[in-house]
């Protein structure tokens, strides 16, 4: 029993890739049922990124999106992509979230 949910979380987890922000690219996020698509972007230590964060589920608590040390608040409406300019750190991840925390996501620094 053990081993069969091991393996049925090592698949979920699989599905669940990266996506790689290149330098001069937009990274394109969307607010599905299951959350943000990707959850991951990987990108350059201080790579500026812009995020298209277009939400596509009426029902969801990801109506907005809170960014890791950005004190506004990103009004997410349904169908609208909304661009938000963030740079990577020097290291480690900048994350983002729905208001309340439970739909998140990040931009992880890879490489040096």
């Amino acid at each position: 029993m053990r081993f069969m949910l091991l393996l049925a979380i090592l698949l979920v987890s699989c599905k669940e890739k990266a996506h790689t922000a290149l330098p001069g690219n937009v990274a394109e996020v969307s607010v599905t049922a299951k959350g943000f698509e990707p959850p991951r972007i990987d990108a350059a230590p201080g790579q500026p990124i812009t995020l298209r964060i277009t939400r596509k589920v009426a029902e969801t608590c990801a109506d907005a999106v809170d960014v890791e040390g950005d004190p506004v608040r990103h009004m997410l409406p349904l169908d609208v992509p909304v661009d938000i300019k963030v740079k990577a750190p020097p290291s480690g991840q900048l994350a983002f979230a729905c208001p309340m925390k439970m739909v998140n996501g990040a931009i992880v620094v890879v490489g040096h």
